[in-house]
């Protein structure tokens, strides 16, 4: 016998194929973006709500086709933008037509 297949006394094990790790998509850039914007227009110009919305919106349609990561992401970006630009324009309205 040869002394490779013996590691302290006890015989080698056959070689088991190990998967490989599978390379994650990178997250939707649109849908960083989307939620970026949608969250500065709670605080500064809600009207730009409607942009981080839409860019959200791309970002979670890329994550739908499995393009990348970041469906969660955009989904939060959109309700966000959207909430921050209806209050914007609620506060508008009632300002400016009182």
């Amino acid at each position: 016998m040869d002394e490779s297949e013996f590691v302290a006394g006890q015989p080698a094990r056959p070689e088991v194929p190990v998967a490989q790790p599978v390379e994650r998509l990178p997250f939707s850039q649109l849908a960083i973006w989307g939620f970026v914007i949608s969250c500065v227009s709670l605080f500064v110009f809600g009207f730009i709500g409607t942009l981080g919305a839409a860019l959200s919106g791309r970002g979670f349609r890329a994550a739908a086709q499995g393009r990348a990561r970041g469906k969660g992401l955009a989904i939060a970006g959109m309700i966000i933008g959207a909430a921050g630009f209806l209050f914007w324009a609620v506060v508008f309205v009632l300002s400016h037509f009182r």
